[in-house]
Formats: C-alpha cells, sequence, structure tokens
C-alpha cells in the first residue's frame, strides 16, 4: 500500500515526465474517468482546482518494484591477476639483462672487464679518471741481531 505521494512520484518517473507537465494536462479533463482513460495524472475539478486522478483501489496497489543500483564489476580472479603480475616481472627481467648486454657492449668498447667493474664501478665516461697506482712500500727486514 503506497501513499499517494508516493504513487505520483513513482508514475511521474515512470512516464518521465514532471509535476509541472502533469498539471498543465489537467485543463483538459473534467472527472477523474476521463483523465484515467487518457492515462493523464490530474484533472480539474467542477471549482476549477487541479486534483489527482487516483482511486482509493490503486493506492492498495503495490508500486513497481524500485530499480537497485547498478552492479560493481567483479574483480579480475586472483589467478589472472598473478599472471598479468608475472608477465610483467617477466617483460621487467627482459629489459633489465638487454641493459646490461648494452652495457657489456660499451665497457668492452672502452676496455674495462668485467672483473675491473666489479673492483671499482663502471665510469662509461672516465669522469673519476685513470685509477692511480700507489707505491707499495717495502718494508726492511730487520736481521736477527743477537
Amino acid at each position: 500500500m503506497a501513499t499517494l505521494r508516493e504513487y505520483l512520484n513513482a508514475k511521474i518517473k515512470s512516464k518521465g515526465s514532471t509535476l509541472a507537465k502533469e498539471k498543465a494536462k489537467a485543463k483538459k479533463y473534467k472527472s477523474i474517468s476521463a483523465a484515467k482513460k487518457a492515462g493523464a495524472l490530474y484533472y480539474t475539478n467542477k471549482a476549477g482546482k487541479v486534483m489527482a486522478a487516483v482511486f482509493a483501489e490503486d493506492l492498495k496497489k503495490p508500486l513497481a518494484p524500485k530499480k537497485s543500483a547498478r552492479p560493481k564489476a567483479r574483480p579480475k580472479p586472483v589467478s589472472e591477476a598473478v599472471f598479468v603480475e608475472r608477465e610483467n616481472t617477466r617483460m621487467k627481467a627482459e629489459e633489465k639483462a638487454a641493459y646490461e648486454k648494452k652495457l657489456l657492449e660499451a665497457m668492452n668498447s672502452i676496455g674495462i672487464t668485467a672483473k675491473t667493474r666489479k673492483a671499482r664501478g663502471f665510469d662509461p665516461l672516465n669522469l673519476a679518471g685513470p685509477k692511480k697506482k700507489t707505491p707499495v712500500k717495502k718494508t726492511k727486514k730487520k736481521s736477527n741481531i743477537k
């Protein structure tokens, strides 16, 4: 069972109209039955007042069910998400390997081996300059004095 307001609001919404437009149609109809036959929601009574064209039986009927909110998109299955993550990781590993390969080629063209690179770091522009060799101080052996 619905109230008069709920019933009229539901009917206006289902028609896709507005209250003002529906009340403007009321001038055409002089009785409830004439308005109902035409599908209007309002009529004008003998005194010239706009009234709702609703019978008591109409209010006893249940209203159309309200439309539910749009359902949310389902998340991707876990297995698919893991597959995508692994694919991204594999791509990153391949990119890293390609970068390492280019780096080794550049070092070899300069004359730096992988061993020296690990020992002192890689300086492709040679900003640090050549590594200076520090002279090794020889210690004098003390003779065995007795």
